[in-house]
């Protein structure tokens, strides 16, 4: 067998790793048929970034591409395949000695032989992306109403979005931020002239606000945003009416509000430990697309 040869990434390889880039996403959307079709893979290649490809008797066999700043290098949703998925672990052991110490890289979920390379190379699953289809469901009863909001509860849904951050800064998830350093009610500012956001609705319980619900009309032109899709972008209830099911109406009024609108399918992503999100988003109907495998070097 011919010796594997790995080679700084450039255009003389690029259409080679499009062809392993095409035939990743093909069996992919013959799992999960909710992912976007593409035609043009060269052009879903990231146009710059510190990459490498393997070569065996002069074909490409796999590639590695990743956006390396002062603390992180992520390879993103095209950021790698391989015809070879061995070959992928002497294409990072390549690139990876300078790059700073948090490596990431987006694989799809459903590609056990992809995903097995970077297991072997003391990566762990961080976060997930999903999607489903819409529907008209039942919104269950909770003893409260789901209202829109208005730039009146600006103040309660900041507080919501900072809860969230303090979770996920505590165990299993330790992200490192609090929030304290963000100004979550002058993120919020504004907010209600933006038109990027189909939908956000509050739920209210005994006269106050307990839980939102934020959809996001994410841009499509990636490997993971089909057409007429809705992006959930973000979810929280106060913990002490968690169990009372309004996370749940809140999550059945999206799927048929964004249903009765024509979007197809909707998005969601959420960190794998944090326990409330990687319970709640897949017993909703959420299949995994991609996840968010990363390494912290020592």
């Amino acid at each position: 067998m011919p010796k594997l040869e790995i080679h700084p990434f450039s255009d003389e390889f690029r259409a080679e790793a499009a062809a392993l880039l095409r035939a990743r996403h093909e069996r992919h959307r013959r799992v999960e048929p909710l992912l976007p079709a593409v035609e043009d893979f060269a052009a879903q290649l990231p146009p710059r970034g510190d990459g490498a490809v393997a070569t065996r008797g002069g074909a490409v066999v796999a590639y590695l591409v990743a956006a390396v700043d002062e603390v992180r290098a992520a390879a993103g949703l095209a950021g790698c395949a391989a015809s070879e998925p061995e070959a992928l672990r002497d294409v990072y052991a390549h690139l990876s000695a300078s790059w700073p110490p948090r490596h990431q890289v987006l694989v799809p979920a459903s590609d056990r032989e992809l995903i097995d390379p970077w297991f072997r190379l003391a990566f762990g699953c961080q976060a997930m992306t999903a999607v489903r289809e819409t529907s008209v469901e039942a919104v269950p009863e909770f003893g409260g109403t789901i209202r829109e909001s208005t730039p009146a509860d600006r103040e309660v849904v900041a507080g919501l979005e900072r809860m969230l951050w303090v979770l996920q800064a505590g165990a299993p998830s330790f992200t490192g931020r609090d929030g304290d350093d963000v100004d979550f009610d002058a993120e919020w500012e504004g907010f209600w002239e933006e038109g990027c956001f189909p939908l956000h609705v509050v739920a209210e319980l005994d006269g106050h606000v307990v839980g939102h619900l934020l959809l996001y009309d994410r841009p499509t032109g990636d490997l993971r945003v089909p057409e007429r899709n809705v992006d959930l972008a973000h979810a929280a209830t106060l913990e002490r009416v968690r169990g009372r099911g309004v996370g749940l109406a809140l999550n059945a009024y999206a799927l048929t509000h964004a249903h009765e609108r024509g979007f197809r399918s909707m998005t969601v992503d959420w960190r794998s430990v944090n326990l409330l999100s990687s319970r709640f988003w897949p017993k909703r109907g959420f299949r995994p697309t991609f996840l968010r495998l990363y390494r912290a070097v020592p």
